[in-house]
């Protein structure tokens, strides 16, 4: 029972955090797949709106005042995340969280887990691909100055001049900070709080330029059409698979571990002892 603010107990969301990976388990693949593609399409927005809006204050880095634009990138490109949880749809980068939970929890099965997560990055990819093509170059909403410039620039500077080790520990910030603002977001249950607690962490690796998988599927692709220095090899080799990679070790350790040890096993190993964690979603989907 959620307390009268409105907000779960850690344990409480914990648990919720649980049962939404036990069901992430279960649920169809073509769900998973179609979740996941309006995710991605959802999160792109957000992105286009901080390319748009931090590049379109330029000004004031030439001011002298970098932190400035960083902070209007950071602030606006959550409002995608935001957008994911309240129309239902899901990202990759929850999916790390969850199974490692199931996984820990002795949830389900190998095949499961693989499944799932191919599911939902290769829809976050179609995802981001859709939009970058239907919504940012066959409108031209980045082709004029100073966005064109912008983008191509943020993805040299984010992906094409930096060590392989950095970006891949970036996305370990990333991806810790996203699943803390999801599950933050599961511990609310008011749409104010809700939204408010989805931005804040995610604002923090947003303007930190810590990069997140899908927010990259979108930003790269969108950027190498418009001229950045990045090949199709390239964009597999320093972009999806240092951030993916990432991404994983940042939502599996560092919040799912962290989330079971703390407030599962070691608070509430009794009550998962007695079943009161029904495994039978699972048996219908085997």
């Amino acid at each position: 029972m959620a307390p009268q603010s409105g907000a779960l107990l850690p344990p409480e969301a914990s648990d919720a955090v649980l049962r939404n990976g036990i069901h992430h388990l279960a649920e169809p693949l073509h769900v998973t797949f179609i979740q996941n593609i309006y995710g991605a399409m959802c999160i792109s927005a957000g992105g286009l709106l901080s390319v748009t809006l931090g590049a379109g204050f330029a000004g004031i880095q030439e001011q002298n005042n970098p932190g400035i634009q960083r902070l209007f990138q950071g602030a606006t490109f959550p409002l995608g995340l935001v957008l994911v949880y309240l129309v239902g749809a899901e990202l990759f980068t929850g999916y790390p969280m969850w199974y490692t939970m199931c996984l820990l929890e002795r949830k389900g099965k190998p095949l499961q887990y693989v499944r799932g997560a191919i599911a939902a990055w290769t829809g976050n990819l179609l995802g981001a691909l859709l939009f970058s093509a239907l919504f940012t170059n066959a409108t031209d909403a980045l082709e004029k100055q100073p966005w064109h410039s912008a983008i191509v620039q943020q993805i040299t500077e984010d992906i094409v001049d930096l060590p392989w080790h950095v970006i891949f520990l970036r996305a370990i910030g990333c991806g810790w900070l996203t699943t803390i603002a999801m599950y933050l977001g599961t511990q609310n249950q008011d749409g104010i709080s809700k939204a408010l607690c989805l931005h804040f962490p995610f604002m923090i690796s947003a303007s930190s330029r810590f990069p997140h998988i899908v927010e990259y599927m979108y930003l790269a692709t969108t950027g190498m059409q418009l001229g950045a220095p990045l090949s199709i090899v390239g964009f597999i080799w320093k972009c999806l698979l240092p951030v993916t990679l990432g991404n994983i070790v940042g939502g599996a350790f560092f919040t799912g571990a962290y989330l079971w040890w703390i407030h599962v096993y070691s608070g509430n190993r009794d009550k998962y002892d007695d079943g009161d964690l029904d495994g039978n979603l699972l048996d219908e989907h085997d």
